[in-house]
């Protein structure tokens, strides 16, 4: 339930600012800078052999040119934008993959293919699509930026940094990739190493945002508050509109006592970027701690919305539901974190506490007090140390106690009712059967009187008459 520190924020790319920059005239990549014929400034692109197809513009037949390809693929592009804009996400994917068939140069294509993936939920779709644009182009940096986040996300720091090493042997260079790795040590808690690097980044570029973010974040974990501050103030300064800075300058004030100052810190990141998923896990989490509920579920579900991979949105969208006292929604979303982060041990615990408080009629009480108490066993089984899990416990066994004798008394009372109606159907039936008037009988009474034998009429006979006899 609480706000909890996470390490990385999503990137988008270019689908945020596609259609305005269209306006302008302009299409710009994140790096800035109309795409070259490479799609993207300064970066290399290896071209695969001309794609040809039949039926397409030109003349009858005839292939189709490169510049007519050319021409479709950003007609596809465009669409794909207003596609994903008016939240058609499924159509987008595919009409930005036939951008990228038609043009395999318009990298811009290929990534915002893999961003509509990631929010699809499709992660291994998502990163085969970053990995072949940077086989494409190994220093197109937002798509290893997004790359790196997705495997951080999915528990694979090893895969992200052996990637972002060789990516930054090919383009030293760059400080993006470098600023990468940073992100990489940091969360891995090497720290040391990350400030190394941060540094290295900072020498390139003594003004490069995400590098002085991270020295900031690595500052705060090795408890050397106010030189965190200084340099997160500082950066503040130089990009006030920047939500990284205003996210970890809320965990500043956190360390330091102040609450109230962090909510509004990461409401102000939260609020300049719908797309930065752990400001709006981290305000959301703050907002359950607040007891808005109403407010948290809006701010995690636009985070399950950007990252339905990530565990930490889930839980947090979970506990934003238990304040509701919605538990079959509650439920599910804890399940999805779970499956997506088995580590995730305060689930269980959270589950033990949904199961304690929130009535559901489809539920039984006794069930209800049955599945807390498993939950938190199980949360203890995996190493939970909560202070209050013994009390919670406790809380769950006395009113399963309770519940139980309740249903005893309940099912005895409808016994004796039971009993009591029977014996008064069994009197009813008696009385009845006694004050009953016996009804005619159309049989002889046994031992009644015959009538006299002369009064009974002889009944014909059949046989034929005797004839008269003869006169002597």
């Amino acid at each position: 339930m609480r706000a909890r520190a996470t390490a990385t924020a999503p990137r988008t790319g270019l689908l945020a600012l596609l259609l305005a920059a269209a306006c302008a005239g302009a299409q710009h990549p994140a790096t800035g800078g109309e795409p070259a014929a490479g799609g993207a400034p300064g970066v290399a692109v290896k071209r695969p052999a001309a794609q040809g197809a039949a039926g397409t513009p030109g003349a009858a037949g005839a292939p189709e040119s490169p510049a007519e390809a050319a021409a479709r693929a950003r007609l596809l592009f465009e669409r794909g934008v207003r596609e994903f804009q008016g939240g058609e996400l499924g159509t987008a994917l595919l009409t930005f993959d036939q951008s990228w068939l038609a043009d395999p140069t318009l990298l811009v294509a290929g990534f915002d293919a893999g961003v509509v993936a990631e929010r699809l939920g499709k992660v291994d779709r998502a990163e085969k699509t970053y990995l072949e644009v940077l086989a494409a182009a190994p220093g197109f940096e937002p798509a290893s930026e997004n790359l790196t986040r997705l495997r951080l996300r999915t528990g694979r720091a090893d895969e992200a940094e052996a990637d972002l090493r060789e990516r930054i042997a090919q383009n030293p260079g760059s400080v993006r990739l470098r600023d990468q790795l940073v992100t990489v040590l940091a969360a891995t808690g090497r720290l040391d190493g990350a400030e190394q690097e941060a540094r290295k980044a900072l020498k390139q570029d003594e003004h490069d945002m995400p590098a002085m973010v991270s020295l900031g974040g690595i500052y705060l974990a090795k408890g050397r508050l106010e030189l965190a501050r200084m340099v997160l103030d500082n950066a503040r300064q130089v990009a006030p509109a920047d939500a990284a800075v205003w996210n970890r300058l809320a965990f500043v004030e956190l360390a330091q006592g102040n609450r109230p100052q962090a909510l509004d810190d990461f409401k102000k990141a939260a609020a300049l970027r719908e797309d930065y998923v752990e400001a709006h896990v981290n305000y959301g989490n703050m907002l359950v701690d607040a007891e808005d509920f109403p407010g948290a579920r809006k701010e995690l579900e636009l985070a399950v919305r950007h990252a339905p991979e990530s565990a930490p949105a889930h839980l947090g969208l979970a506990n934003a539901l238990r304040g509701l006292k919605d538990l079959p929604g509650a439920r599910a979303e804890y399940e999805k974190a779970l499956a997506l982060d088995a580590s995730l041990v305060d689930a269980q615990f959270d589950l033990g506490i949904l199961f304690l408080d929130v009535e559901d009629p489809s539920v039984p009480p006794a069930s209800r007090y049955e599945q807390a108490i498993a939950f938190f066993d199980a949360y203890k089984q995996k190493g939970g140390d909560e202070p209050r899990l013994a009390q919670y416990r406790k809380d769950a066994q006395v009113l399963l106690e309770k519940e139980k004798k309740r249903l005893a008394r309940e099912e005895k009372e409808k016994l004796r009712k039971a009993a009591e109606a029977k014996k008064k159907e069994e009197a009813a039936a008696k009385a009845a059967a006694a004050t009953a008037v016996p009804a005619p009988s159309s049989a002889p009474t046994v031992g009644a009187i015959s009538p006299p034998a002369a009064l009974v009429a002889p009944a014909p006979s059949s046989a034929p008459a005797p004839a008269p006899k003869a006169a002597k």
